[in-house]
């Protein structure tokens, strides 16, 4: 082949790959979240069903307002009320790696933290800690030009330190400093999630998409033991660099707990809405923020469920 031929070629070979690069099909390709020119966006609610591989990681804080609880004495008569607010505290990070096209893993680790923030919070509600982490896979059924649909499962683990000043103290009033009231004030419970169900994605249009997520599975917790544990929730998704080129996209999302273990507090909020803004000028990074408001169960005597509004601060890194 003569020189001139040669440069020729691979010049050719030099635009054509040029050309797919930019092309929409290779820019599909390319993202492990797109369906028909739609890129998904980052969600603390309902979950991913691709299997590509991304970090993710969220930090936040939240606050329960106006808590009351009733006071009873030793007879367990009502004698008075105390409250205050309480605040919360989180952090999580997420991997998930895309081993085969029909195969991603993932772990991830989080710790969530609740202190009263004020004395009379504190003695009310106590404080605790959990932190814990889960392995998963996700297993790819059906993908269409808009529509994918995987099979997922998990399994978590998760520890909870517990401080716990009120009963402590109606203990020590009803029989005395015991070795049992001191176990009282701290203690650790673990309790172990398994789940297993169905994600899906439909890409509406362009510009907006949506995400469905169906769970089911099993807690296992030190109070009651084993108890059914579902979750069912929808994430829309509306990125407005398809409709007006301005690099943000809007998440609303939705998950509720099903099931006799859905208001143990290692279930985490059993009622959740979510409001998400993030970044979308960069193709294989997201960085956003979200506000919650959840309904929160509290493992204590004569504490109500709490109605607490979260933030969290989310980045996501795709590979």
């Amino acid at each position: 082949m003569s020189p001139m031929r040669s440069r020729a070629l691979r010049n050719a070979v030099l635009w054509l790959a040029a050309a797919l690069a930019g092309s929409p099909l290779a820019a599909q390709q390319a993202c492990g979240r797109c369906l028909n020119g739609h890129r998904f966006l980052p969600s603390s609610v309902v979950g991913t069903p691709f299997a590509d591989t991304y970090f993710t990681n969220s930090t936040g804080a939240g606050l329960a307002l106006d808590l009351t609880i009733p006071v009873r004495n030793v007879e367990g008569e009502e004698v008075g009320t105390i409250g205050g607010d309480i605040g919360f505290l989180l952090l999580d990070f997420e991997y998930q790696k895309a081993v085969a096209r029909w195969l991603a893993l993932r772990g991830k680790f989080g710790v969530v933290a609740r202190l009263g923030t004020s004395t009379e919070a504190i003695v009310a509600s106590g404080a605790s800690a959990v932190y814990g982490g889960s392995l998963g896979a996700t297993v790819p059924l059906w993908r269409a030009s808009n529509f994918f649909v995987s099979f997922v499962a998990d399994v978590r683990r998760n520890t909870q330190y517990i401080v716990d000043p009120f009963t402590f103290a109606q203990r020590i009033a009803d029989s005395g400093y015991t070795e049992e009231a001191k176990e009282l004030l701290l203690r650790d419970e673990a309790s172990t999630h398994w789940s297993a169900g169905l994600r899906g994605a439909w890409a509406v249009q362009s510009w907006v998409g949506l995400n469905l997520q169906i769970e089911s599975g099993e807690i296992d917790t030190p109070l009651v033991g084993m108890e059914s544990l579902s979750q069912i929730g929808a994430q829309v998704g509306f990125d407005f660099t398809r409709i007006w080129r301005v690099p943000l996209g809007l998440s609303l999302g939705y998950r509720e707990n099903a099931g006799n273990g859905r208001t143990g507090e290692f279930s985490g909020s059993y009622r959740i809405t979510e409001l998400g803004l993030f970044y979308t000028g960069h193709p294989a990074f997201s960085i956003g923020g979200d506000l919650f408001w959840s309904r929160i169960a509290v493992n204590a005597v004569d504490v109500p469920d709490l109605d607490a509004v979260q933030f969290r601060l989310v980045t996501r890194i795709d590979f």
